[in-house]
């Protein structure tokens, strides 16, 4: 009698579909975890890069602004502000063709800045020069400032008062604000304040 062959089939230990399932689950929530993680990055380092870049652009700006002849910025200023009713001598590269800039491409280099491939040009600098404690002129400032302004100057602005009204300062010393946008809102602005002082006290 011929004896029949049985063959053993051994089960081999693997994963079921439930676990491969669970473990494409647990990697695919790990990894949307680390992508987000690195999108957050790039954008804080763009918005910090942005800030730092419009910072020292208008430190330049401002140390530009202080060389300029201080009696011919004032009698700008004061015709400006008597021509226009304005409390304030608004600025930008498009002013560069004035005399007291002097060399016109200085100007523009320092006004109208291109850095990372981003114009910053007149619709992103912006300097405002204001009589020094001037009263008048201050309390219209407080009450109607430029839409330029982020929320921040409006409000240290409306804060602050006049220390020392001594109207003799006035014919030496001028307020200056530079601010520069590098966002698309008008908040994505970075500003410094700073006073311009005649040559003959500096």
């Amino acid at each position: 009698m011929e004896q029949k062959k049985f063959f053993v089939i051994h089960h081999s230990k693997g994963f079921t579909l439930i676990e491969v399932l669970l473990s494409i689950t647990i990697l695919s929530a790990v990894a949307i975890g680390m992508f987000s993680f690195f999108t957050n990055a790039m954008k804080y380092t763009t918005y910090n890069q942005g800030k730092t870049v419009a910072i020292n652009i208008a430190r330049g700006v401002l140390a530009y602004m202080e060389r300029l002849d201080f009696t011919a910025l004032k009698q700008y200023v004061d015709n400006e502000i008597h021509n226009t009713d304005k409390p304030f001598a608004q600025m930008d590269a498009s002013f560069c063709n004035l005399p007291l800039f002097g060399d016109k491409q200085v100007c523009e280099a320092i006004l109208r800045p291109t850095i990372n491939n981003v114009t910053y040009d007149e619709t992103r600098i912006h300097v405002f020069l204001i009589p020094y404690n001037d009263s008048e002129v201050w309390d219209k400032l407080q009450k109607s400032p430029p839409e330029e302004f982020p929320a921040s100057l409006k409000k240290q602005i409306s804060e602050e008062r006049i220390k020392n009204p001594d109207p003799k300062l006035q014919d030496y010393l001028l307020k200056i604000y530079v601010i520069v946008r590098w966002g698309d809102r008008v908040d994505d602005s970075e500003w410094l304040e700073g006073v311009i002082a005649n040559e003959t006290i500096r």
